[in-house]
């Protein structure tokens, strides 16, 4: 009877209650990031590197010339008319005197890719797709960091710093304490992207919060001759929406000048791809006016209206149509942005190469951008021209001296001549332009890539009308730059 009781019992359901399992929940694959960042090296800095450049380094405060010439053809530096409290020092000696160059590579969903070194906080890729999907590579650099130490490197996607573009002379006076400084003169007789040894010429110390990399830089007091102690910032962040964003920041412990900027040299065809593709952009800029330059691109001070004029981008305009017109050969000149009142980030420019259907927009705090079309990079009709040469043994001493000097005078940014030559080949000289070779053996060369560089206006701290560049003690300097990618998928009229 008991066993019958029990089997009544768990048939009426008043017994012990069997425990089901539940399935173990299969785990979720991964979700992938909308954007990756990749940390990795590019190089070694060289230990002689810095020694070798201020070998080559002209004093701050130099002897110039009867004529005012500058000393770029000497071999070595005059001797300073000041004297200094301490020796010169390279900026590599302060907090940026670290060895391992990082490269840091931002992936997003939308198949855009971001590399940016320390070394000079520079930008070496951004490949986006086109509108058929296929991506491309359109900022120019080169492959490998000694590369980048060249000095016919034209600052490809290098942080521009302490003061970007031109100065007058190389001296500056900083208000409201009058006081007059003299700045190194690295292009002729004027101060030219930070001097010899600028902010795109150091390694940045960096470390990454989420998918930001901050960088950060301390330029020493009459570093490059500039007054005061200055510790810079920059940070770069790559979004989901193909956004590379830049906020460079700076603070100093004297009255200074600053004017940072960034010099990417874009081709939204691809960087590889020549000047014929350039010819095709279309670029709109928004500025009623530009300032007026001398022969040498320094800023006069006057400003004037681009209505009626062939720098009128206010609507779009084919560079193909335009740049034929151009008498010096190619833009290359600073325009002064319509800005709104206390508006932030201001809309400076768009590019858009309709073939490939990628588009470019600027955006910035700043009230003004240099836009440069490659007019001084390597001409490719004037890669070989034969010269016959007259020997005569009765030449003067002199011009032989004068003709060594200019066959040994640095090469920059805009100075890529020289004379080669050729073995074998008696009373000829090859008289052209030095082949500028970048990423995968891509030779650079005249009307092949653009800049459109937000900065300040030029020589701003000779000019009482022009925006205050001046930067004293308790004071940040804030630059913030977007670079947005995007794709035409219509048909563009």
């Amino acid at each position: 009877m008991a066993t019958n009781e029990a089997v009544d019992d768990k048939a009426s359901g008043d017994g012990e209650e069997t425990k089901v399992e539940e399935p173990i929940p299969e785990p979720e694959p991964p979700k992938v990031p909308d954007v990756e960042l990749i940390v990795d090296g590019f190089g070694f800095m060289p230990k002689n590197l810095s020694e070798t450049r201020l070998n080559n380094v002209s004093a701050v405060f130099s002897k110039k010339g009867a004529k005012g010439a500058s000393p770029k053809g000497a071999k070595s530096p005059p001797k300073p008319i000041m004297e200094e409290p301490e020796p010169p020092k390279s900026p590599c000696a302060s907090s940026t005197n670290i060895d391992i160059v990082r490269r840091y590579t931002w992936k997003t969903k939308n198949r855009m890719i971001v590399q940016v070194i320390t070394y000079g906080a520079t930008i070496t890729t951004i490949q986006v797709p086109d509108r058929k999907g296929n991506p491309d590579d359109v900022i120019a650099g080169f492959d490998t960091l000694e590369e980048y130490f060249q000095p016919n490197n034209p600052y490809f996607g290098a942080t521009i710093g302490r003061y970007a573009n031109y100065i007058r002379d190389g001296t500056c006076v900083v208000r409201p304490s009058g006081r007059m400084y003299m700045l190194s003169t690295n292009k002729g007789p004027h101060h030219y992207n930070g001097g010899y040894i600028g902010f795109d010429k150091v390694n940045w110390r960096s470390y990454v919060v989420g998918n930001k990399v901050i960088m950060s830089h301390v330029s020493d007091h009459f570093n490059e001759g500039y007054p005061g102690t200055v510790m810079a910032q920059i940070t770069f962040e790559v979004t989901c929406d193909n956004t590379i964003k830049i906020e460079m920041k700076c603070t100093t412990n004297q009255p200074t000048i600053v004017n940072l900027s960034h010099s990417p040299f874009f081709n939204l065809a691809g960087h590889h791809s020549g000047c014929e593709t350039m010819y095709d952009h279309i670029f709109t800029i928004n500025a009623d006016k530009y300032t007026a330059a001398d022969e040498d691109g320094v800023a006069t001070g006057e400003k004037k209206v681009v209505g009626g004029t062939l720098f009128d981008f206010r609507v779009p305009r084919s560079l193909r149509v335009m740049l034929p017109k151009i008498p010096m050969g190619g833009y290359d000149l600073n325009y002064c942005i319509t800005q709104g009142t206390e508006q932030d980030l201001t809309f400076q420019a768009r590019a858009l190469h309709p073939i490939t259907g990628r588009v470019l927009e600027v955006y910035s705090n700043q009230p003004g951008m240099q836009f440069y079309t490659g007019n001084l990079l390597p001409d490719p009709a004037k890669m070989i021209e034969e010269v016959p040469v007259v020997v005569e043994e009765a030449k003067a001493e002199g011009e032989s001296e004068e003709e060594s000097e200019d066959s040994e005078s640095e090469q920059g940014e805009h100075e890529e001549a020289t004379e080669v030559r050729e073995e074998g080949s008696e009373g000829k000289v090859s008289v052209g332009y030095v082949p500028l070779m970048g990423k995968q053996g891509t030779y650079y060369k005249k009307h092949g890539l653009f800049c459109l560089m937000p900065q300040n206006l030029p020589d701003a701290v000779n000019h009482k009308h022009f925006p205050s560049a001046v930067l004293n003690p308790g004071e940040v300097y804030v630059h913030r730059i977007q670079y947005k990618f995007g794709l035409l998928l219509g048909k563009y009229v």
